[in-house]
């Protein structure tokens, strides 16, 4: 099932790649049935790992025409990975072609140079490989480092049992705020973003839960990886699941619900030390595996309704830029059920929220703080309270907008504002003047629309001191 999956993600990618297709990404041309290249990388590289299995096995049976075909479509797979531009996709595809072909070297007694030195070549050709891809995109990557310091600053804060389920979310961004406000000079200004993502699953749930979640999950795969082999197909599992391992260190596949029954499915399939045995009679078998499978299918269509509706009234209102009082009635009755969803209440808090009432406004927005805060959100709290005239709390979220991502130069200018409503112009023409030496990513057209009004501000106060 995995290999057609593989297959048809490719096919897909190949005709977006020909613009038959649209991708489900506006800045890539190629996301499979993603949301962007990443998942598609970490999705194709398993599968790479399985065609190399399957031609393995039809050498040993000597089929030739069946290893023939097996070589075409693992040609065509990785042709497809390729494609896909995921560095980490690449870099968990060679480290599990590495582990195979290791493996079945051991198995095969065929090692005529030292294992030591086998090893060191292997570990060589890897570093070598991730080094340069690093300077494929080094800004992509740098990032990623950036990410990682934040992550490592918030284990250190909470290293036993972690911040807590989902807290890596609803803390991350505050994080980086602070790591900005204390290090105003970092190279990594102009790469700061609003970010969702930890890009490594390991610190991620280090981060969650802590040094004893990491010990949990660690004794899992040692469990896993210490029972001794007895097939290929258990050969090739253990590949796999070191392949997606490795992408779990640069990539995010426990946000991505598609690469997680992957994975289920991995560990499931995979040997371990029998604990304890359970004599079940073939009925009971058949009730409880009819009852499970029931409940799942249940559990599932009800939260697909509940998404499916939710986003797509969500999307309405975006697009149309207003809410009708059945939209916002059926929306209220559903918010309960999707107020903990961090993806859909981050697009309802970017929906119009102009008609609803201001306490339901305020509501909405806090929740969507709590749960995934971000520069953006942050702005519209600002605006909140600074309708609300209360200038203190707009100010406090403007400025945390601004640590957040320090080359936007839109909190900048919502400071700039609001000092000028308050009435404290010597704090407006030093925002002004901090704004035009702002280090900005990329300057549109909004950016200079602003500037010019700091600019058309800060010389009509010049004239008025020359006349005073």
């Amino acid at each position: 099932m995995v290999y057609i999956w593989g297959i048809t993600e490719v096919i897909i990618s190949i005709l977006q790649k020909a613009n038959y297709l649209e991708s489900n990404h506006h800045d890539f041309g190629i996301t499979g049935t993603f949301g962007n290249p990443g998942p598609l990388g970490g999705l194709l590289a398993v599968c790479w790992i399985v065609s190399i299995f399957f031609i393995y096995e039809n050498i040993q049976n000597k089929h030739r025409i069946l290893t023939l075909s097996f070589c075409m479509i693992a040609c065509f797979i990785l042709y497809g990975l390729l494609l896909s531009g995921s560095r980490a996709g690449w870099t968990a595809a060679l480290v599990g072609s590495m582990i195979f072909l290791w493996q079945w070297l051991k198995r095969k007694h065929t090692i005529k140079v030292k294992p030591t030195l086998l090893k060191s070549s292997f570990l060589l050709i890897i570093t070598v490989f991730i080094i340069s891809i690093y300077f494929i995109r080094r800004d992509s990557a740098d990032g990623r480092l950036l990410i990682w310091h934040n992550t490592i600053t918030m284990i250190k804060d909470y290293p036993l049992f972690g911040i807590g389920a989902g807290g890596w979310q609803a803390n991350y961004m505050l994080y980086q705020a602070e790591y900005f406000l204390q290090n105003p000079n970092s190279p990594y200004i102009l790469l700061a973003d609003n970010i969702f993502y930890a890009y490594n699953e390991f610190l991620h749930i280090t981060a969650e839960q802590g040094i004893v979640g990491l010990v949990v999950v660690t004794w899992l795969f040692y469990a896993l990886f210490s029972h001794k082999e007895k097939s290929n197909t258990d050969h090739c599992l253990k590949s796999a699941l070191i392949t997606f391992l490795v992408f779990s260190f640069f990539s995010y596949p426990g946000e991505v619900f598609p690469l997680e029954i992957l994975f289920i499915s991995i560990i499931g399939m995979m040997k371990s030390k029998t604990i304890k045995t359970f004599t079940i009679s073939n009925s009971t078998k058949y009730i409880i595996r009819s009852i499970a499978f029931i409940f799942i299918v249940c559990i599932s269509i009800g939260s697909y309704h509940i998404y499916h509706k939710t986003f797509t009234t969500i999307i309405r209102i975006v697009d149309k830029n207003k809410i009708s009082k059945d939209t916002y009635s059926q929306l209220s009755q559903l918010y309960p059920l999707f107020r903990y969803n961090s993806q859909l209440i981050y697009i309802y808090s970017k929906s119009s929220l102009e008609d609803y009432p201001l306490n339901t406004k305020l509501q909405i927005l806090q929740t969507a703080v709590r749960i995934a805060p971000n520069s953006e959100l942050y702005i519209k709290l600002g605006d909140f309270w600074k309708q609300k005239k209360d200038f203190p709390q707009a100010e406090a979220y403007y400025q945390t907008a601004a640590a957040m991502i320090p080359h936007h130069i839109t909190p900048s200018y919502k400071l700039f504002q609001l000092y000028i409503e308050e009435g404290n112009i010597n704090a407006a023409i030093n925002m002004g003047n901090y704004l035009l030496k702002q280090p900005i990513k990329k300057q549109g057209t909004k950016a200079l629309r602003m500037e010019a009004e700091v600019l058309e501000f800060l010389h009509k106060e010049k004239n008025i001191k020359r006349t005073q």
